[in-house]
């Protein structure tokens, strides 16, 4: 019966490291997935103010530079960087559509030996430029 009683403790105990460890990334994830949404949008409205005006031959090239920029405004604003350990970030052009990749680390609250103390993350939100 004391085997029993260990066992179960033990599994009990794991399972609830695990629980902690992956809502632990869920929850930092779901920020970084809303994150990225924001500096898209904002990268997006940005570009379509500057660009509301079409080319004469159709829609007028979107500059990176000024995606990026707008990109980092954001998430300088939003004090990403103090939020998020090792943030990392790019924002490309592609056509009208603007994407953002953010990429960071986890430091998870349970490492057991042999288990990783931390866990990369990332997110990608993209958003189309509406030029009118």
């Amino acid at each position: 019966m004391t085997v029993l009683i260990i066992g179960f403790t033990a599994i009990v105990l794991l399972m609830i490291v695990v629980v902690t460890d992956v809502s632990k990334v869920f929850l930092v994830r779901r920020d970084l997935d809303a994150t990225a949404d924001g500096a898209v949008l904002a990268a997006a409205n940005g570009l379509a103010a500057i660009y509301a005006q079409p080319a004469g031959d159709g829609n007028a090239e979107i500059d990176p530079d000024e995606a990026r920029r707008l990109t980092a405004d954001y998430l300088d604003e939003v004090a990403a960087s103090n939020r998020f350990d090792g943030l990392d970030w790019s924002a490309d052009v592609a056509g009208t559509t603007v994407t953002v990749r953010l990429t960071s680390s986890v430091d998870l609250p349970f490492a057991p030996p042999g288990w990783q103390s931390s866990a990369d993350i990332a997110s990608e939100a993209a958003a189309v430029v509406p030029i009118r």
